[in-house]
């Protein structure tokens, strides 16, 4: 992000997407997103020690549980709950960008699809720009995360431009650039 691009450092309106980091400290809205992350995150890890665990219970066990499927439906809505915070944290209250990022997550899977919103909020793909970018891949989250992966200079570029003309005409907004940041940090 360019400070060209941001006023809200001297207005009172701040940033229309919030950045992994704005002057060397971690933004509020980062750190939401890396809260949600590590609970999708475990929710992640909960189903695989689950399988490794159900094969080790005895059958007596089992049958005073709650059924398996019982069990699954509360989990899968669990962590559908867990992954709708996350998609609203980097959708940024854009309405088509929950869109596409939904539509994300059944393609990819909640494995794949964390390393994708990972990705995205790493290189400051929030709200609008999430929303450029699919359209830029023709809504194919495998490509857009190849393209994230390769750091693909055509997509910001692209997403970049669209955040320009975006500004043109609608002048009391201001967008966040995309950009591919030099460190790859672990989230």
């Amino acid at each position: 992000m360019s400070c060209e691009s941001c006023t809200g450092c001297f207005s009172a309106t701040p940033c229309s997407a919030p950045s992994p980091s704005l002057n060397g400290h971690i933004s509020k809205e980062y750190r939401q997103f890396l809260k949600y992350a590590r609970v999708c995150d475990l929710y992640l890890s909960d189903d695989d020690s689950e399988s490794t665990n159900d094969d080790d219970k005895s059958e007596a066990c089992r049958s005073r549980e709650a059924s398996p499927s019982e069990k699954n439906t509360r989990k899968e809505d669990k962590q559908d709950h867990a992954f709708n915070n996350l998609i609203g944290v980097l959708a940024n209250n854009q309405f088509t960008a929950q869109t596409f990022l939904a539509q994300s997550y059944k393609q990819l899977g909640p494995r794949s699809f964390l390393d994708l919103s990972r990705l995205l909020a790493l290189h400051g793909f929030w709200g609008r720009l999430i929303t450029w970018a699919y359209l830029f891949v023709k809504e194919d989250s495998s490509r857009l995360r190849a393209l994230l992966e390769a750091q693909n200079p055509e997509l910001v570029q692209t997403v970049n431009d669209e955040a320009e003309m975006f500004e043109v005409f609608n002048t009391g907004v201001n967008c966040q650039r995309a950009s591919f940041s030099s460190t790859t940090e672990v989230m």
